[in-house]
């Protein structure tokens, strides 16, 4: 499944330099490894244009309030060096 998704500046930018890999959202889309998503940076009034594909890597809902998940998130394109 394909998601798009709004995401504030402070926190798109970090995904975009890759120190955040993770995102914590309602799952009101039931979110599942596998997926991908459109992340479109949001002021909060409107979108800058600036948008990034990425794969939902991995998905929980340890220790988040109910209906919350955090999941681990990779940029589209990009290789494991593992």
């Amino acid at each position: 499944m394909h998601h798009e998704l709004k995401i504030l500046p402070q926190y798109f930018e970090p995904v975009c330099d890759g120190t955040k890999t993770f995102e914590i959202r309602n799952n009101d889309r039931d979110f599942n490894a596998g997926d991908t998503a459109t992340l479109r940076e949001w002021t909060g009034e409107n979108y800058t244009w600036s948008e990034l594909e990425v794969e939902i890597t991995y998905v929980t809902n340890y220790e988040q309030k109910p209906g919350w998940v955090v999941f681990g998130i990779k940029v589209k394109g990009e290789t494991d060096n593992h």
